[in-house]
């Protein structure tokens, strides 16, 4: 019994520090998901402001309803993004024959469109690096050990699916 308890003490020790890093890895990875879900929450907001403003536009054109219509409906989060693209296209050209540069009200009102589009663009900019960040952790060891623990970061890590996506 004596000739036991030192290796039974060393085993106990190493199941403490793989489940101490076990612990951590999930943190991490929980730590990484709410970073993104914050930036895309920045993210929203900026595409709030530029859906508002074109929405309240007396002159907006179908092809920007249609594209606020398709933001509005999007579901998850990449196909919001796409929406948004297509919207912040449509907000840039379309008006661009109705507006009257002598009018300081349509002056603004484009200048504030460039805005929430600048704003967003800088949001973006953060989002994504945040999920490159979260990519890059869960394809390391410490990802690895997450994905064993964590069913949301497998998901997560699976190919046909983004971290985007997932995290929110």
């Amino acid at each position: 019994m004596k000739k036991l308890v030192l290796p039974l003490a060393v085993v106990g020790m190493l199941l403490l520090l793989a489940g101490a890093m076990a612990l951590d890895c999930l943190r991490y990875a929980g730590d990484a998901r709410h970073r993104i879900a914050l930036a895309d929450e920045e993210l929203r907001k900026q595409e709030q402001r530029l859906v508002g403003l074109v929405a309240a536009a007396p002159n907006a054109s179908p092809e920007v309803q249609t594209a606020i219509a398709a933001y509005k409906s999007a579901a998850d989060v990449n196909r919001r993004h796409a929406a948004f693209g297509q919207l912040a296209a449509a907000a840039l050209h379309a008006p661009s024959d109705k507006i009257d540069p002598t009018n300081p009200l349509s002056r603004k009102f484009m200048d504030d469109v460039a805005g929430a589009i600048n704003r967003r663009e800088i949001a973006a900019k953060q989002y994504d690096e945040e999920s490159a960040a979260y990519r890059l952790f869960l394809s390391s060891f410490r990802g690895t050990v997450a994905k064993v623990f964590s069913s949301r970061a497998r998901a997560d890590g699976e190919p046909n699916s983004t971290a985007v996506s997932s995290a929110q």
